[in-house]
């Protein structure tokens, strides 16, 4: 591998350290970006997030001549719709932050190289001191699912994506863990962000969440995935497989509609359409089933107008949405902070390029957090389901070099306690 591919993670290896600083990587799909040079920044602490839309709209105007880059964590769409919060918060992060920076490189498009022989004694000390411990068994992951399964019988949901995390001790240089998850998990929306305040969020999302030029608006939401095999055979067996699955094809397809009136809520009147259906994609990790929907934007449309319409994204939370969100406020464990959020760059002007903070860890006072899970519908298996969450975390255990553990029990789930 050339050395002018390495470029990107040289340059954040080398870019001032207590202050903010993103790479935005698309593994050879497109350009590399490294930002550094903060001109200002806005952040919010976990769970300040009433106004926090209001905010980032008048930052980006403050800033509409400069790259912002950042994070919006999941929780912001509790400044949208205040649905009751009952989950505390046992990994706290800023709910939201993006600076404008100052300092703007540009790398042609390469595929990751593997890290340089002087950074193997930073990689050694990257790996984990311990395992990425689950916080609850299979089990009690299999009873949640199934109490999904039960609100969409009752006719309350036509399905949710229901998640768990993941946590492990860690101590070593998130730069150095990034390179090593872009090598591992290749994705097409990886990206690295430190705010400057020790929270550093580490992302290989392959789902776009929105991209804007101009007038013209596009989201692809991810729904449906099958684990890769090293045997061939197999591998393009288990493709076939999701490509035929009713499961997870009306899965995607009730996504694809929820997005289509979301952004139909911004968009002019007959200009939303969907690309072919089913599209698909293959990750080092997994298979997974999109769609495409594109719309042209009313004017007069900010990059905020567009995130309150959508916010969070629909194939990360369910439809209906706002009775999802009440419904996996009971049942996931924790609050999930940037996980199933979105990371990514506003401006210069209305333009915006975001993913779904998927298959993505936050390092923060010695601790890695990953998340995962799927989309319940009332065809789902709950043991499925379970794996469907362990495979997605293939490639952040990977690159961690962790195992992943879980617990041989946990407390029980009832709809009592909303546990």
């Amino acid at each position: 591998m050339s050395v002018a591919a390495a470029r990107p993670f040289e340059a954040l290896q080398k870019a001032p350290r207590g202050e903010p600083v993103a790479l935005l990587h698309s593994c050879g799909a497109g350009p590399a970006w490294l930002f550094s040079d903060p001109v200002e920044q806005l952040t919010r602490a976990a769970g300040d997030w009433s106004g926090a839309f209001a905010a980032l709209d008048d930052f980006l105007t403050r800033h509409a001549d400069r790259r912002v880059v950042g994070w919006l964590g999941y929780d912001l769409g509790l400044d949208v719709e205040a649905w009751p919060c009952t989950r505390d918060d046992d990994f706290e992060v800023p709910v939201l932050h993006v600076a404008a920076y100052r300092h703007v490189e540009e790398f042609a498009p390469a595929p990751v190289p593997e890290l340089p022989p002087e950074l193997a004694p930073a990689a050694a000390a990257a790996r984990a001191s311990s395992p990425f411990v689950a916080a609850v068994s299979a089990a009690d992951y299999e009873r949640r699912v199934a109490q999904v399964i039960e609100h969409i019988r009752a006719g309350d949901i036509f399905q949710a994506n229901l998640t768990q995390p993941f946590t492990a001790d860690w101590r070593g240089d998130p730069r150095v863990l990034f390179w090593q998850l872009c090598a591992a998990s290749p994705a097409p929306f990886c990206c690295y962000v430190e705010d400057g305040q020790g929270t550093a969020v580490l992302s290989s999302s392959p789902e776009e969440f929105l991209f804007r030029d101009g007038e013209h608006v596009r989201a692809r939401p991810i729904k449906g995935t099958r684990p890769r095999c090293d045997e061939p055979a197999r591998d393009a067996a288990m493709l076939a497989e999701l490509l035929a699955s009713e499961k997870d094809l009306a899965e995607l397809a009730m996504i694809v509609d929820l997005l289509r009136n979301d952004i139909g809520k911004v968009a002019v009147t007959g200009s939303v359409n969907v690309g072919p259906f089913p599209e698909h994609e293959s990750f080092a990790q997994v298979h997974h089933l999109f769609a495409t929907v594109t719309a042209r934007l009313r004017p007069e449309t900010t990059a905020v107008d567009l995130l309150r319409a959508t916010w969070p994204g629909g194939s990360i939370t369910g439809c209906p949405k706002l009775r999802c969100l009440e419904i996996l406020e009971q049942l996931e464990v924790t609050r999930r902070g940037v996980y199933t959020g979105a990371i990514g760059w506003f401006g210069p002007g209305s333009s915006m390029h975001l993913n779904i903070a998927i298959r993505t860890l936050v390092h923060r006072g010695g601790r890695l957090r990953g998340n995962a899970g799927g989309g319940v519908t009332a065809l789902s298996d709950p043991h499925a389901e379970w794996r469907e969450s362990l495979d997605k975390m293939a490639g952040l255990e990977r690159a961690l070099g962790a195992p992943i553990r879980v617990p041989r029990e946990s407390a029980r789930v009832s709809p009592e306690d909303g546990s």
